[in-house]
């Protein structure tokens, strides 16, 4: 048996009607890629996670975070802080190009 994909959603409403097979009336608009998951998720192929939007990781990639909240993702997703200054680099470019 495979391992169930894990997904992580912030949106308690979409875990709830990808659960909820019964048609509701007011979803009528949802688009097909959101009938996708339904099916997924009742073929018990992958399983929908709450998490709450304090904790959501991918939000450093869509939304302006503050410097603690994007420094606690950054370490989350394994990413180094590397600090490169370009100044010294022109400084010695611009003395090679002085002789």
């Amino acid at each position: 048996m495979d391992a169930l994909v894990v997904i992580y959603c912030d949106n308690i409403i979409s875990i709830l009607l990808a659960n909820n097979p019964v048609y509701h009336a007011r979803t009528k608009h949802v688009k097909v890629h959101y009938h996708f998951i339904r099916e997924k998720d009742l073929a018990r192929e992958i399983n929908l996670i709450h998490v709450s939007s304090e904790n959501q990781v991918a939000n450093i990639f869509t939304k302006a975070l503050g410097t603690n909240k994007r420094k606690r993702f950054r370490k989350m997703l394994g990413v180094l802080e590397v600090d490169l200054s370009l100044r010294g680099m022109l400084i010695i470019q611009a003395q090679v190009m002085d002789y």
